[in-house]
């Protein structure tokens, strides 16, 4: 079986799978509550014969695997919803469920398209009588702490390649690096008093917050190019006539790369005690979870390129390119360039609706969203590609992707992708020399920056 017997292969089984991608983008769940969305993957790979390993390190996730041996190619799904995102399949602003939660960022696409390439692969393997494993990933609660935990506990160690897609409005391979995110929460203690009685008696933890605030401010000037700090106040007292004793910020801390994150957090750390010290009170923080940045793997991504040019796009017909246009023209048009501009694309591919051609974008950008596909890039080689599952211009975590996320643009986009994630992995089972590559460039770009998980 070559790439054609692939293509064929996901042809087959097209509606199965476009059924499967609709049924969870009508049946949303939220980080950590994908119960539902992990099951209909596990039963259908276990269906096809897969080995199923539950991960009790994270709630619904686990790993699937047919084959045996080495080379071990692993490809990773999602399925997680965003909160307050709930979007009808209308070119119209329209929440199916009022507040719910809905696939803005494409995860019903992105786990079922990996999940056939998966299928699809080790089907292709058996077929050609190739030593090695076919690992499924499925990683819930991307859009929350993902799938470090999994990475932490060792099971992405033994990975020779790993491969992941994102729906997105270009057609790409993903050389372009992302940031390094660290979550972090403080909490001051000081004394309550009566604010107008007796406020010299108090000791307010939310003058240390806001002095906390203030801090970081001052500070952004003086750190590393390219370091983003995000904070909102989640607790600033109770009432306005009493001093409060208690108050608590989130922040996020976000950078090219993990050592600068790290570098960034030891400043934020004396900013906390020196509020503390100005207010006298108290305080003490904590690390929920953060994501390395990402190392893209030349060698891969330059097969995925060769495996993506060689795979037919799919067609649109009338139909599909108005609802696009209708769709990309609710974006505003000072907004629209941003998705391209952010990784070197040209803005003149916003004269279509949909993008019909595979480009190469990214090498030597960096974007400042965070990816916990990061953290496994930096323990195994990693490839990823994206692909234009919603109109030119529109951008992830909005209605319009959501609505063209439970579209036909989205599901055509899908299978297409894992076709050419499938053929990539076929290439590499068969190439011993791509997965030498692979392995050199990783031991050399890691060499240089390593993980900065533990603080």
């Amino acid at each position: 079986m070559d790439g054609k017997g692939i293509a064929a292969y996901i042809d087959s089984h097209g509606r199965e799978y476009t059924a499967l991608a609709k049924d969870i983008w009508e049946h949303p769940e939220t980080s950590y509550q994908e119960e539902r969305s992990s099951a209909l993957h596990r039963d259908h790979l276990g269906a096809l014969g897969f080995r199923i390993t539950e991960c009790p390190e994270m709630k619904h996730s686990f790993f699937a695997e047919k084959g045996k041996g080495k080379p071990v190619i692993g490809i990773m799904g999602e399925y997680d919803a965003l909160p307050g995102m709930s979007q009808a399949c209308s070119a119209l602003k329209q929440a199916l469920v009022e507040g719910g939660p809905g696939h803005a960022c494409g995860h019903n696409l992105l786990g079922v398209g990996s999940l056939a390439a998966a299928a699809a692969l080790a089907d292709a393997a058996k077929a050609n009588r190739l030593p090695g494993t076919v690992r499924y990933y499925g990683c819930p609660a991307e859009e929350a702490l993902g799938r470090i935990p999994l990475v932490k506990a060792g099971r992405f160690d033994d990975l020779d390649a790993a491969l992941s897609w994102h729906p997105a409005d270009l057609n790409t391979t993903h050389r372009y690096s992302t940031s390094a995110n660290l979550a972090l929460s403080f909490r001051f203690k000081g004394r309550a008093s009566h604010a107008a009685m007796a406020p010299h008696v108090g000791r307010s933890a939310l003058d240390a917050v806001q002095l906390m605030n203030l801090g970081i401010e001052f500070l952004r000037e003086h750190v590393a190019r390219g370091i983003l700090f995000h904070y909102v106040i989640t607790d600033g007292g109770r009432r306005p006539n009493i001093v409060p004793a208690e108050a608590a910020m989130a922040l996020y801390i976000r950078g090219p790369r993990g050592a600068d994150v790290r570098s960034a957090f030891k400043r934020v750390l004396k900013v906390a005690k020196g509020a503390a010290m100005m207010t006298e009170t108290s305080f003490s923080w904590e690390a929920s979870h953060g994501k390395c940045d990402f190392i893209p793997n030349d060698a891969i991504h330059d097969c995925i390129l060769g495996v993506m040019r060689a795979t037919p796009l799919p067609s649109h017909d009338a139909k599909e390119r108005d609802f696009a246009s209708k769709l990309a023209s609710a974006v505003g048009k000072a907004d629209r360039g941003s998705t391209l501009s952010i990784i070197g694309a040209p803005s003149t591919l916003l004269k279509e609706a949909i993008h019909g051609a595979v480009g190469d974008y990214g090498e030597g950008f960096r974007i400042a969203g965070s990816l916990d596909v990061g953290d496994v890039s930096y323990v195994a080689p990693t490839g990823q590609m994206n692909a234009a599952t919603w109109p030119l211009g529109v951008g992830a975590h909005t209605w319009q992707s959501c609505a063209a996320s439970g579209s036909s643009q989205g599901f055509k986009a899908m299978l297409w992708a894992a076709k050419v994630l499938a053929g990539t992995g076929l290439e590499l089972l068969k190439a011993p020399a791509i997965l030498a590559a692979a392995r050199a460039e990783h031991r050399r770009k890691t060499s240089a920056y390593r993980s900065t998980m533990d603080l």
